[in-house]
Parts: structure tokens; C-alpha cells; sequence
């Protein structure tokens, strides 16, 4: 997010007076500072939270706060929540747009806590199924994700994609289909984290590299070296400050705590497109850290010269991308965002090669979750996770369940074992059974395909 160098500055500042608002449009309500209560705002945000690179993101940003005096039923209204500081009212920083989904009233207490989500953990879960029997075939990846945002009712942030161009076939009729399935399968086919901004636009946000030189203080070729500034470490802290300004992340001098892995992720050096474990796929890439895109409802029976073509699109998008698992308190920087941001901290070392003498190393991390807690004590936690090397992720069961009961009642080619392998992971997991059964039981067990005299049944 582009702000001023007074906002940066106003919130760097612990002395500063801060001012959370919240407007609900659809009454024209707004709660201002003196309704809410002391330092109960939570803000939690992330476009990536699985050990392994997916990318992929579609996680929903919740928001929650407890207010005063708030008569109005507003469970299912919309909120939208601001805040700035005392010297920049006109630079307000959006925090928050969503769907309030809790107003729970505290006991004997003229307080309501208030939970709110945004759209996509609502309209998410719209029934598309109608929409895409509905869609005009053969139709652009483009046109197609338009005309799903705008069924849902979410406004897209303009952007242009790798893969819009490619054009899709009819390949299956589902009876059921999730809206954030498809919007998954989208992301993952672009090589984008999804989210929803702080202005409730749906937003694809593709990470690349930090351009990083890892560097330490003193140096031989950097100034200030200790033969100048032997005792000097405020400028030495100086020396390291512009150093993060070169690499572009917002620096840190103090802070609470940064911890982080001693191995860097390894970069995707390899990309697979492939349909499932079976499925050779088509790859792009010659590395041996290898990202797997599984299972995408928009490769599904494309001829392998598109597929080609598809993993040549995401490849620039994914290659590279290397960053170290952390996690990290400090002060709360409302402008800075997930997937959008990187920080950088100066931390103290210790150079073995000259009897453990205090060096200064500049660490660069990025931002793929933060939680804001806190108000006038504003406070931020970032993280992000990671595996050294990568692991396959699979973006969309139900889009598989689907294909496979088409399949299954049109040639009767499945059986209980091909089930038990495209499923394989699932079930080990709890989440999925597979059952061959003469007759479903009475009554059938949630989470169970039934395999019916070569029919496929799901409960």
C-alpha cells in the first residue's frame, strides 16, 4: 500500500494517538474511538498457510473488535473499517472490508464483540453448478472468471493473467460446485495468491524473489568498518538501515522478537501440470524442486500442446520464488500487507572469525500472514511458513468428485481400486472412505463415496 512518509513515520511512533472507525453502509452507522473498547481490535490476514508452497492463497481475512452502545442489529451487514492517526485524518489507511458474522452481546454488559469475514468466506460458498451449465463453450479463461465474480458478486481488482487467453472446452456437467473451488482452480492455474483487499476487491497477487544481498556490519567494503567507528554502533545501525532501503522492505530497528529457519526455501526450479499421482502431466523446467499443479479443473482433458502452454505461463510466475520461514512481533504497521510486502530486521551477530566479536546482519523476510492486535498499543505479528524443499498440493477435491461421477455413469470404466488411488490422500486423512456396497446404507455415513454395481454415490 502507497502512503506518505508522515503515515510511516506516525505509526512507527508509540506516542502517537490512533483512530479505528467503523461505517456500515447499509445503515449509515458509524462507531467511532469513544464506543469501542481499549485495544480489542484483531485483524488476521494471509495468502499462505501451509508448510508447502501453494500458490494458490483464497484464505479469508477475518476482522473483530468489541464496541459500546451499539443498538443495531448488524450480524449479515456489511463493515468496512479505517484507521489513522492524529496529524493524518486526510491519509485514513483502509483495514477491513467484510460481513459482520457474529454480534455477540457480553453478559450484563452494554458490549457487543463483533466477528466479521471478508466476502469470500460468504459467497465462497455459493452453489455455481447452475452458472457453469449455463456458460457458453468454448469460452476464454478470462471471460470465464468475469462471469463467475460477477454471479457471486464480488468486484475483481483489474489485472491481466498469463493464462486468460486459454480457452476452455465443456468437459463435465457437476450437480454440485463450490464458488471458491473455482476461484482456487483460477488462482492456481495463473500462479497467483488470491485474496480479498482491504478495499473488498478480489485481488491475485504474485510474489517474485527478494532481490537480497545478505549482508553484515562491519565490513570491509561497506561503511562504517570498526577500524573508523570501533565503538559506534548507532551508526553502524544507520549503515544497516539504508541497506534495507535498497532492497526495498520497510526496516525495523527495534523490535520485540524475530525468529526464523537457518535454511532459505528452496526456489521452484520445475513446473508439472498433471491430473493426478497416474498422470505423467507435462512439465516445464529441468530442476529437481518440482511444483505440482494437480487436479485443476481447467486442464481436465486438454490436448497436451495447451498444457504446454499453460505451464509455460505460470513457470515466471512461480520459478524463484525462494523466502526464509519466520515469524516476528513489533510495532503495528497497518500499511503494510501479505503478499504485497516484505520487512527487514537489523539483528545482532556474532563473526567467529575474529573471537565472536558484535557484527550487524540485515535479515529480509516476506509477509505471507500478519495478526494486528491492539489499538493505541498497536502491535503486528509476521510469519510466514515454509519446507526447504517442495511438497505436491492439490487444489480441488470436489472438482475431482464431480468428474469422476460423470465418468462413472457414462462408461462404467471406474473401479473400487481407481477410486482408492485418486482418493488415496484424502482418505488416509479421515476426510474421504470409499465403500463398494450393494445397497447404501440407512442411513449413509457423511464423507463416503459408495461404489454401486458401478455407479459412484457421494454423501
Amino acid at each position: 500500500m502507497v502512503v506518505s512518509e508522515n503515515v510511516k513515520n506516525a505509526y512507527k511512533s508509540n506516542s502517537i494517538t490512533k483512530y479505528v472507525t467503523l461505517y456500515f453502509p447499509e445503515i449509515d452507522r458509524e462507531v467511532s474511538m469513544r464506543q469501542i473498547e481499549f485495544d480489542s481490535m484483531r485483524l488476521s490476514e494471509s495468502v499462505m498457510e501451509s508448510d508447502s508452497i501453494a500458490f494458490v492463497g483464497c484464505i479469508a481475512s477475518k476482522f473483530s473488535i468489541r464496541v459500546q452502545a451499539l443498538n443495531e442489529d448488524v450480524k449479515g451487514k456489511r463493515m468496512i473499517v479505517t484507521i489513522h492517526t492524529e496529524g493524518t485524518e486526510d491519509e485514513p489507511i483502509p483495514l477491513f472490508c467484510g460481513i459482520v458474522d457474529s454480534a455477540v452481546k457480553q453478559s450484563n454488559r452494554q458490549i457487543k464483540e463483533l466477528t466479521a469475514y471478508d466476502e469470500l468466506y460468504t459467497k465462497g460458498n455459493t452453489e455455481v453448478s447452475a452458472w457453469y451449465n449455463s456458460l457458453s463453450f468454448p469460452i476464454t479463461l478470462r471471460d470465464l472468471r468475469d462471469s463467475l465474480f460477477r454471479y457471486i458478486g464480488i468486484e475483481q481488482a483489474k489485472t491481466d493473467l498469463p493464462n486468460d487467453g486459454i480457452s476452455i472446452e465443456r468437459q463435465y456437467e457437476p450437480n454440485s460446485l463450490q464458488a471458491l473451488s473455482v476461484v482456487k482452480a483460477v488462482c492456481q492455474i495463473n500462479g497467483a495468491f488470491g485474496i480479498i483487499n482491504r478495499d473488498g476487491c478480489f485481488e491475485y497477487r504474485i510474489l517474485g524473489d527478494i532481490e537480497e544481498e545478505e549482508g553484515t556490519y562491519p565490513s570491509e567494503n561497506l561503511f562504517p568498518s570498526e577500524d573508523l567507528f570501533p565503538e559506534h554502533p548507532t551508526v553502524k545501525l544507520a549503515a544497516a538501515q539504508r541497506y534495507a532501503e535498497s532492497i526495498n522492505a520497510e526496516h525495523f530497528s527495534f523490535y520485540k522478537s524475530v525468529n526464523y529457519e537457518e535454511f532459505e526455501v528452496k526456489p521452484v526450479d520445475k513446473l508439472t501440470v498433471r491430473q493426478s499421482e497416474n498422470d505423467a502431466g507435462v512439465s516445464c523446467g529441468s530442476g529437481i524442486n518440482n511444483y505440482i499443479i494437480q487436479g485443476n479443473m481447467f486442464t481436465y482433458g486438454l490436448p497436451v500442446e495447451t498444457l504446454r502452454t499453460i505451464a509455460g505461463n505460470i513457470y515466471p510466475n512461480v520459478q524463484g520464488f525462494s523466502y526464509i520461514p519466520f515469524t516476528s512481533q513489533n510495532n503495528g504497521l497497518p500499511f503494510l500487507e501479505c503478499g504485497l510486502d516484505a520487512v527487514s530486521y537489523t539483528m545482532i551477530d556474532y563473526d567467529q572469525s575474529t573471537q565472536g566479536s558484535v557484527v550487524y546482519k540485515q535479515m529480509v523476510f516476506y509477509i505471507l500472514r500478519r495478526e494486528m492486535t491492539g489499538i493505541q498499543v498497536l502491535g503486528d505479528s509476521y510469519s510466514a511458513e515454509g519446507e526447504e524443499y517442495q511438497t505436491e498440493f492439490v487444489t480441488d477435491l470436489q472438482t475431482q468428485i464431480d468428474i469422476l461421477k460423470r465418468n462413472s455413469s457414462a462408461d462404467n470404466t471406474y473401479t473400487k481400486e481407481t477410486i482408492d488411488e485418486m482418493f488415496r490422500e484424502v482418505a488416509e486423512g479421515g476426510v474421504i472412505a470409499v465403500e463398494s456396497v450393494q445397497d447404501v446404507p440407512k442411513p449413509p455415513t457423511q464423507n463416503v463415496i459408495y461404489l454401486i454395481r458401478g455407479e459412484v454415490m457421494v454423501v
